[in-house]
């Protein structure tokens, strides 16, 4: 199943934000999609990889994975990987596969 990010329709800011946040939140619809499509495209790709490693693969932050991860798994478009019931975890990072 290939959700679009878009239709998880997540607040991107608070009732109580400044309007800049709005005005933010409004802007990063944008580059959600196109995000979300490199990550899980570098997963099928390259397989298991951290934020660090999706980063290095695609050209974005660790911050601009970690923000986009967390809305891939909810959409069923990747999912961290277990051993033994719990995360796997490199150099601090939760790994992520594509489903």
């Amino acid at each position: 199943m290939d959700l679009p990010i878009q239709m998880l329709n997540m607040p991107r800011a608070r009732r109580s934000d400044p309007a800049t946040s709005h005005t933010a939140a409004a802007m990063s619809v944008r580059f959600a999609e196109s995000h979300g499509s490199r990550i899980v495209e570098a997963l099928k790709e390259h397989g298991r990889m951290s934020p660090v490693g999706i980063g290095g693969m695609t050209g974005l932050t660790v911050v601009q994975v970690d923000r986009r991860v967390v809305e891939l798994e909810r959409a069923g478009r990747i999912r961290q990987v277990m051993e033994e019931g719990k995360p796997v975890v490199w150099n601090g990072c939760r790994v992520w596969e594509a489903v």
